[in-house]
């Protein structure tokens, strides 16, 4: 099956996550010389974390760099995939016909490893990518960072804290590269939370312990819950900031990021808000292309592609 061809089970609505993918073929992305599976970590007793990278094939000089992050509940996910309502690489065909550089990159989830395993990924990932630029065509200068849901959680967190001088080393790590900027210029976060308590938590009494969302997953430490708010670290030299979201989100629901862009315009950081009407959690129930292409145009505008 050609990559571009694959679907979820149903046009509209939930449906459970795929036990298994069909062999996948014809995963090149329009216009693009890619570099697959490039290994940015190797954490000792898991398995290589890896990225790819769709660089614009025949660019004159070095080109602005979109990392994408997935989403899937911190629990599941694919660098290759993006949610399958959508249709396959029609956003990183975008993102590389707008002339930028699009890295998309696989993390821990958090039956391998508790918080913030996840987030000293990303910034490896970020790391790795800002250390091998010039080989791979990159101005490191203009990094934009893209996610959804769990992914623009992380990509929060990334932004935040990558602009900021007194980001908690807990919270950074030191996989892959080990050092390294992380500052962004622009950040697209659709639908992620502001916060993980009420995500996440204790279990209610005399319940089981959930090892994804309970207390497991933070090793019982309220501490580390709090830090883990991408709220916790709005500061004024936060990068340009796009958040969109649907108003009929029953996931995380569109409350979450009103109160991050109230937050960063509190601060007197650059923020812009757009709730679309009528859509659920992954924009369900409403075209996604508009979406896309809002996103590719605000990167744009701020890497100046």
């Amino acid at each position: 099956m050609q990559l571009r061809d694959l679907r979820p089970p149903v046009e509209d609505g939930p449906y459970p996550p795929p036990a298994f993918l069909p062999p996948l073929t014809g995963t090149e992305v329009h216009g693009a010389r890619t570099f697959t599976g490039l290994t940015y970590a190797a954490v000792r007793g898991h398995r290589p974390l890896a990225l790819d990278l769709h660089v614009p094939a025949g660019a004159a000089g070095p080109v602005p760099l979109v990392v994408w992050i997935h989403g899937g509940g911190w629990t599941e996910g694919d660098r290759r995939l993006v949610p399958l309502q959508w249709g396959q690489q029609t956003l990183f065909d975008k993102v590389v016909a707008a002339g930028m550089a699009v890295a998309t990159i696989d993390y821990r989830f958090l039956g391998e490893a508790p918080f913030p395993g996840c987030l000293h990924d990303c910034v490896a990932a970020i790391r790795y990518l800002r250390r091998y630029a010039a080989e791979l065509g990159l101005d490191a200068s203009r990094l934009g960072l893209w996610g959804e849901s769990a992914g623009a959680h992380l990509a929060a967190m990334v932004a935040f804290l990558g602009t900021r001088e007194d980001a908690p080393r807990r919270m950074l790590g030191d996989l892959g590269v080990g050092t390294g900027p992380l500052e962004s210029r622009a950040a697209v976060l659709f639908y992620g939370p502001d916060r993980l308590d009420g995500l996440v938590g204790p279990p209610p009494p005399g319940g089981q312990p959930d090892p994804f969302f309970g207390w497991e997953a933070f090793g019982q430490d309220p501490e580390l819950l709090r830090q883990l708010a991408p709220i916790e670290h709005v500061h004024q030299g936060a990068p340009a900031t796009l958040l969109m979201h649907g108003d009929q989100d029953s996931v995380v629901g569109h409350e979450a990021s009103e109160r991050l862009h109230a937050a960063l315009l509190a601060v007197g950081a650059d923020s812009t808000l757009e709730l679309t009407p009528g859509a659920e959690h992954c924009f369900i129930g409403t075209p996604i292309e508009p979406h896309l292409d809002r996103a590719v145009a605000f990167f744009r505008s701020h890497l100046g592609a």
